[in-house]
């Protein structure tokens, strides 16, 4: 049995209120599924968080670096 008529022979067996919430689950599914395609994926460079070390006076490799030898010492 393929895939839609087991849903179908699943759905038939419901009562009537139960099949409209089947459908209305299948409805946002729909949805999400068309939203999640429209969206187009960004550059990183867009993002909020892209750049937060440039307002910074610190050299971020320093810095790095000085977190790093703070591990190692411990």
């Amino acid at each position: 049995m393929i895939l839609t008529q087991e849903i179908q022979k699943r759905l038939r067996d419901l009562p009537e209120a139960k099949q409209i919430e089947a459908l209305d689950f299948i409805d946002s599914l729909i949805q999400q599924l068309s939203s999640s395609q429209s969206i187009k994926p960004q550059s990183l460079k867009q993002h909020a968080a892209f750049g937060t070390w440039r307002k910074r006076n610190i050299d971020a490799i320093q810095y790095q670096q000085r977190l790093r030898s703070e591990w190692e010492n411990k």
